[in-house]
Order: C-alpha cells, then structure tokens, then sequence
C-alpha cells in the first residue's frame, strides 16, 4: 500500500498555499472539480497535499483531516467493512472516477482507501449515488466542509 495524499484544512488558502509552494517547495497541479474550494499541492508531478478551505478553524481532529491510501481490493475491503461497526463513506473522484471509501476509525481518525479506475466492475451501488454534490455536508473528509 502506498500513501495517495493527505487532506490538510485552512481557513486561509492562500496562506496555506504559500506555505506548501514558497517555504515547502512543491508545485500547485490540477484539482478534481470538487464542490468546495480547494488546491492541489504536487511533489514531481504527482498530487500530494490537498487543501480544503473552511469557514472556521473548527478541525475537529486537527489541520490534518485524513491520510489517502491507495486500495487494491475494493470488494474485499466493503466485505471487511461489513462485518465490521466502523462507519464509512462511499464516493466517486469527479472526472478521474476513481471510488473513494473513507472510514472513521478509533479515536475519530478518518482514512481514505482510493481505489483506481480497474475496481469499477466491483461497484455494487449507483454510481449517482457515489457522486459528489453541491451544497452535500462533507464531514467524512474529516472536517466541516460544506
């Protein structure tokens, strides 16, 4: 398993891009069109750090909201969740469509499994329902995000 990329929270994009670009020294690439305001921060041209603005600094679990994995067996993990009393979210990445579940762990960590476009012919639900909507409260992504 490799780590995708981590979701960090702000309150100030524009501080926090800077931080990332000027001091930290990576690159802003291309963002899926999320319904909320966000950047991709890249590492040689590969999405490492996604920001997402918030309205207040009310992170709940801190700046950082949740660590990306990337999967491998999508049905295997929904059979493991299953069996399980973890709760989890299940999404569609906007263009890309690669599936997302992002399960709230012990101690309120939040971590995304992202799955690549290969998983899709295990897909059991709509995938309109898996689909990100304007105005949906995101708070599996491990903050208030609207």
């Amino acid at each position: 398993m490799n780590i995708n990329h981590i979701l960090v929270l702000t309150t100030d994009l524009k501080a926090m891009e800077s931080f990332w670009i000027k001091l930290i020294g990576l690159q802003v690439g291309e963002r899926p069109a999320f319904p909320f305001y966000g950047i991709w921060i890249y590492s040689n041209d590969r999405p490492l750090i996604h920001i997402a603005e918030q309205a207040t600094a009310d992170f709940g679990n801190g700046a950082i909201a949740h660590v990306a994995l990337e999967g491998s067996n999508y049905k295997a993990l929904l059979e493991r969740l299953g069996k399980s009393t973890y709760v989890y979210t299940e999404k569609m990445v906007p263009l890309s469509g690669e599936l997302q579940v992002f399960i709230i762990g012990p101690d309120g960590l939040i971590v995304e499994m992202l799955f690549p476009l290969n998983q899709q012919q295990n897909l059991t639900e709509n995938k309109q329902q898996l689909a990100y909507k304007t105005n949906e409260h995101l708070e599996f992504l491990g903050g208030e995000i609207l």
